[in-house]
């Protein structure tokens, strides 16, 4: 990975007294699955579309409808269980994310939210410059356990 590229990122944040539909509709048509929680700068939670869907119910037509009561405050994941610096190495980032399988991190200074990390992001840095094609360095096996289906 190149620790000299640098990456600038647009996070869209939205307040908890925001319609849950609202969020939902923002998150479908800006093509996010996570938004930042935040008051007065702080970060209070974070609204995953996972949060959404387990709030919602499918309508005929395939799209998810939500309770237009519902704000982000009474489905977000208050408190996110892990937040990062700008400091923080990528390698470290990427153990904490796998190992916990949290597919987004924000980024904190002190209790204000400065920034937030995906995995797309992490995948991103993965990119050749050079265009030179790389295999998967994984060696697959796959396992069919006939218990699994009992």
């Amino acid at each position: 990975m190149r620790a000299s590229r640098t990456m600038t990122r647009d996070v869209i944040i939205v307040p908890p007294e925001l319609t849950l539909a609202t969020a939902w509709r923002l998150m479908t048509r800006e093509h996010i699955r996570h938004l930042p929680v935040v008051r007065a700068g702080a970060l209070i939670g974070m609204l995953s579309d996972r949060d959404v869907l387990a709030r919602g119910t499918m309508a005929k037509d395939g799209t998810l409808q939500v309770e237009p009561h519902l704000v982000v405050g009474e489905a977000m994941t208050a408190t996110p269980i892990e937040t990062c610096e700008t400091s923080t190495d990528v390698s470290d980032l990427v153990r904490t994310m796998t190992s916990k399988k949290i597919d987004a991190i924000p980024v904190v200074k002190g209790l204000r939210l400065v920034g937030l990390v995906t995995t797309t992001d992490l995948l991103s840095l993965l990119l050749d410059d050079h265009g030179k094609p790389e295999p998967l360095p994984f060696e697959f096996r796959l396992i069919e356990d006939p218990r699994a289906y009992a």
